[in-house]
């Protein structure tokens, strides 16, 4: 039932010395490249990411101490490339399903073509994922299955996983790739410059006159607590005018959909349940799909129930839980220690454990509090065991909001107040974000994250002057 795991393999051991320096410390765009990369793999939300060092080992791997990637040095880098594969590889958990073998020197790879590579595994059946130029250049990464491992292992001298290509070419899937300056490399120093030149002139605004549809996130963004924000109405009246779909989104479990209709009736606001999608109802879908009639014991309010039972799921208290299938986890306002005891005991004996959402923190009128990310760390504390998210910014909520729109994700905007999931759930799945500041994201915490909002505004009002203005101009 859990999805596969798919952990990225950073190869950044090389002594190139063509640019007079570490290959791996060059500039791109205020950082390293090495750093680039690894926080490319870690906002695709691949896990672990493994990054090999080498050669300047000593300078590259501080890089990288605030970061979560497990750096692994390999002491025989100058044996050639195979050294690197080896050493990455038995740096990886038992439970890796496939893992993504990276090039320290690709910074035009994206976490959207990342997560394509996963999503082309699913689709294939493959084993091997290979991007393609338009001209059916094959390229760098490249995805291999566990499968492969113990070969890639075994490989001598400066060789790379790609002598196994003609090898199983029955079992390599191609990813097309339009564009193909984002395959390039930085072999030289040349094509460093032209690289750095061509991301200096294609860098873009906010796309407003593309937008044909809008994921809003509620809470931090529409209000805080009971507390409508200013922008609420203009949105809706720019939705209107503009004939625009849209879902409001939110990894708050709390609550049903019709709860939310209600409040924003409360506020003025006349939507229907059909334009609510919460974490809580998208979980309940991914259990159902997966395991049909499953009996769940759930920590959460009215929205977890609710939704579970609403696909047909056995619901149980822990008053009653036994031989339970699965363990749902959900923002619980009423949460107790009985209630912990009771998910920590079916963990352990062998309950699938789902989470709603990852949010640490929930916004308050006037404060934070703790949020289901909480909850789930300690959880994942007293059992060993990492929950499976299905909220933002893992992809299957934005998903679920793009099919019920029928929309396309390069002309839908993500808004929201959270950087690492509102946003991040954005970038993970290519669509232009605004970042709003009235929730819990700060213009101070922005500051070395490397999560990039499209654009940020003070406020959802501010952001809509700025959208009118915008489609004023280019209609």
């Amino acid at each position: 039932m859990p999805e596969s795991t798919v952990a990225s393999i950073i190869l950044a051991a090389g002594g190139g010395t063509r640019f007079g320096e570490a290959k791996q410390l060059l500039d791109w765009e205020g950082q390293s490249l090495i750093a680039h990369t690894a926080d490319t793999a870690w906002m695709a939300g691949l896990e672990p990411v493994i990054a090999v060092v080498g050669a300047a080992a000593d300078a590259v791997a501080p890089v990288l101490a605030s970061r979560p990637v497990q750096v692994v040095r390999n002491y025989r880098w100058e044996e050639g490339l195979s050294s690197s594969l080896f050493t990455g590889i038995a740096a990886l958990p038992t439970e890796t399903d496939a893992a993504i073998f990276m090039s320290v020197d690709q910074p035009r790879i994206t976490p959207r073509l990342l997560q394509r590579f996963i999503e082309r595994r699913h689709e294939s059946g493959r084993g091997i994922i290979v991007p393609q130029t338009p001209d059916g250049q094959p390229g760098n990464p490249v995805l291999f299955a566990s499968r492969y491992f113990p070969e890639l292992a075994r490989l001598t001298g400066d060789v790379g996983g790609r002598v196994l290509l003609e090898r199983y070419a029955d079992d390599i899937a191609y990813l097309p790739v339009d564009d193909p300056y984002t395959l390039m490399d930085v072999d030289t120093p040349d094509a460093y410059r032209r690289m750095k030149d061509y991301a200096g002139s294609h860098e873009r605004a906010l796309p407003f006159d593309e937008i044909r549809s809008l994921i809003c996130d509620m809470d931090g963004v529409l209000w805080r607590g009971d507390t409508p924000l200013p922008g609420l109405h203009d949105l809706t009246a720019l939705l209107d005018d503009r004939g625009m779909e849209y879902v409001w989104v939110t990894n708050n479990s709390s609550r049903t959909p019709g709860e939310y209709v209600q409040k924003l009736a409360h506020m003025g606001v006349t939507t229907t349940e059909e334009h609510i999608l919460t974490a809580s109802v998208a979980t309940a879908q991914y259990v159902a799909d997966q395991r049909p009639g499953a009996t769940v014991f759930s920590i959460g309010g009215n929205g977890v129930r609710e939704a579970l039972a609403a696909e047909g799921l056995i619901c149980c208290d822990e008053l009653n839980a036994s031989e339970i299938d699965v363990v749902v986890v959900g923002w619980d306002q009423q949460l107790t220690w009985q209630k912990l005891a009771t998910a920590t005991r079916l963990i352990l004996e062998g309950a699938t454990f789902i989470a709603t959402n990852p949010d640490l923190t929930f916004p308050l009128e006037s404060s934070v509090a703790p949020g289901n990310g909480a909850q789930i760390a300690a959880l994942e504390a007293a059992t060993g065991v990492k929950a499976q998210i299905i909220g933002k910014p893992a992809p299957p909520l934005y998903r679920k909001a793009l099919a019920r729109m029928g929309a396309a994700p390069d002309t839908t905007l993500v808004v929201g107040d959270r950087l690492d999931t509102d946003i991040l759930g954005g970038v993970r799945l290519g669509m232009p974000t605004a970042l709003v500041l009235t929730g819990i994201a700060d213009r101070e915490g922005m500051v070395g994250s490397p999560i990039r909002p499209t654009a940020v505004f003070d406020s959802l009002a501010v952001l809509i002057e700025a959208w009118r203005a915008a489609v004023t101009v280019h209609v």
